[in-house]
């Protein structure tokens, strides 16, 4: 077989060059021949390179090339071959690439792999963001990507433009988001309308557009929209290539002025999907309050509704024991089953019940979806209150926010 050239530089500032040397089915890579890569170039050759069913065949590095040299350290032949443990190659620089296929080792691996590599605690509050970012990543690939090989990941903290910047990857080579889309969507007629309908509010290949999910479903469908938005309001880079399109959402130095593209030529993808996450370090001041006004953002674009208050912040009655809500933190299938199973009967016997929501540093809209959309709808048919305690700012305007769209007349 012989080896196609791949380009010289992989770098998130021109992403073009990688994906159409991708697209041209090239069968071979050798890392020896690239000069720089950073962790999303990385992230997508592993992710198709996989020893089960590979797209391409990644040769032996040398360690000629400063990329090669950097492949080595970041496991990258071990995660094609297999799936190394998630650790540091440099500790607060980078991690290594690593495979994810269990729901239940999402938050973990997000939480070990945000820690890792922002280990600053003045940086805490883009760490909490960076893991955000990847729960939903990750779990969109297991729930939507039909990759049996489930997600690759990586992160790296470089500089460029004067400033540290924090970069995170996660590719699969699964259906991609227009197939992934368009069984509830028969509207979108290309994979650029899917890509871009894919960032709105409420769109998910679980549910039909206009809705907002249903009892049985684990997904709010707003995830990448929170993702886009955190780029868009600090100044980061999203890079979303999928089968048959690929777009570019970068942040300016205000929220209004970012711009979006699609990368010529029209058909440019990924095997899979490949999504890259860039922002610099340190920018989020603030992590309550993002997340807050990115909440607000989402409701802006849903229809308004009558709001029914059935979560409640005041102290339960002292015979009503709580429910610690971390132990079923990011799971969305354990949190859904944990509804059924212990809080919707109750509800339904006009029983209050009350959660506890302490410990949760990350709390996601998808999350929030799963344990309580169908729970909430349960309380307000039976008249009967939810009672939250221990809620962190952020976490009590996502009840609420769920709260809105959820009851909504």
């Amino acid at each position: 077989m012989t080896t196609a050239v791949p380009p010289n530089r992989i770098l998130l500032e021109d992403p073009a060059p990688l994906l159409r040397w991708l697209d041209g089915k090239p069968g071979a890579i050798d890392l020896d021949q690239v000069d720089v890569s950073e962790i999303w170039g990385l992230v997508a050759l592993a992710t198709l390179g996989r020893h089960e069913h590979p797209a391409l065949s990644a040769e032996p590095t040398r360690g000629v090339t400063g990329a090669s040299r950097f492949a080595h350290a970041l496991g990258f032949h071990e995660v094609i071959e297999g799936s190394p443990p998630i650790e540091p190659a440099e500790p607060a620089r980078t991690v290594k690439l690593s495979r994810l296929r269990d729901f239940a080792a999402i938050e973990p691996a997000a939480s070990k792999i945000s820690r890792l590599v922002i280990a600053d605690d003045p940086f805490e509050d883009t760490r909490r963001a960076v893991g955000y970012v990847l729960v939903e990543l990750l779990r969109n690939v297991l729930q939507h990507s039909q990759d049996p090989l489930g997600a690759v990941v990586a992160a790296q903290v470089g500089a460029h433009s004067g400033r540290s910047w924090v970069q995170v990857a996660v590719g699969d080579a699964g259906i991609g988001i227009f197939e992934a889309l368009r069984g509830m969507h028969p509207s979108l007629d290309s994979a650029r309308a899917a890509l871009e309908r894919a960032l709105w509010p409420h769109l998910s290949g679980a549910f039909e557009q206009g809705m907002t999910g249903s009892p049985t479903q684990s997904n709010a469908g707003l995830g990448l929209f929170f993702i886009s938005e955190i780029a868009k309001l600090e100044r980061g880079k999203l890079v979303i290539a999928s089968r048959g399109a690929t777009l570019l959402l970068e942040g300016g130095e205000e929220p209004e002025q970012h711009t979006f593209r699609f990368l010529e030529p029209e058909g440019l993808g990924f095997p899979g999907t490949l999504v890259a996450f860039e922002m610099p370090l340190g920018e989020v001041a603030d992590y309550g309050r993002l997340m807050e006004t990115i909440q607000a953002r989402a409701k802006e674009r849903q229809p308004k509704r009558n709001v029914h208050r059935w979560f409640t912040f005041a102290t339960p009655p002292v015979d009503l024991r709580p429910f610690l809500v971390s132990y079923t933190s990011e799971n969305t299938q354990a949190a859904s089953e944990f509804s059924a199973r212990e809080l919707e009967p109750r509800l339904f016997r006009r029983e209050s019940v009350a959660l506890d929501f302490r410990n949760i540093d990350i709390c996601t809209q998808s999350y929030l979806h799963a344990l309580l959309y169908a729970a909430l709808r349960v309380a307000w048919a039976r008249q009967v209150p939810i009672y939250v305690v221990n809620a962190a700012p952020a976490v009590r305007s996502g009840l609420e926010f769920l709260e809105s769209y959820a009851l909504g007349g």
